[in-house]
């Protein structure tokens, strides 16, 4: 498990999972740049028991997407100061995903393992929790 950041909404997904997830096997859904706003990653997040089901598959429970807001100070708009992203397809499965505290504000780096890769930085960043399968 990864140490949880210390960024608003942490506690909400920490009351949902347990603990702050690791974001293994998770899928990237969607990726929003906005220039003048807001800009948002939303990640299909999961625990995966123990229990096989009868096609041998671990069971899955807990879902929820976990948005990652990611925004700068309104008074220089600047926002997203840096941005690499790859390989962003039909299926975005991570090996996961952390928020890392920088120089110029925070990095949400993407480690992927089928289809998308990549690190943002921002000044601020937040995460919202909505509990179901999207």
């Amino acid at each position: 498990m990864f140490e949880a950041p210390g960024i608003p909404g942490v506690a909400d997904v920490i009351a949902w999972f347990g603990h702050w997830p690791t974001f293994h096997d998770a899928e990237v859904l969607w990726i929003f740049l906005d220039r003048s706003g807001e800009s948002r990653v939303a990640i299909h997040a999961f625990e995966r028991t123990r229990e096989v089901d009868a096609r041998g598959h671990y069971v899955l429970a807990k879902h929820a997407i976990v948005t990652f807001c990611l925004e700068g100070f309104p008074q220089d708009q600047e926002g997203i100061t840096n941005t690499r992203i790859e390989f962003f397809n039909h299926q975005n499965v991570l090996s996961s995903a952390r928020v890392n505290k920088t120089t110029e504000g925070y990095e949400l780096a993407l480690e992927g393992c089928f289809g998308v890769a990549g690190s943002i930085v921002c000044e601020r960043i937040s995460v919202k929790l909505r509990p179901g399968i999207p």
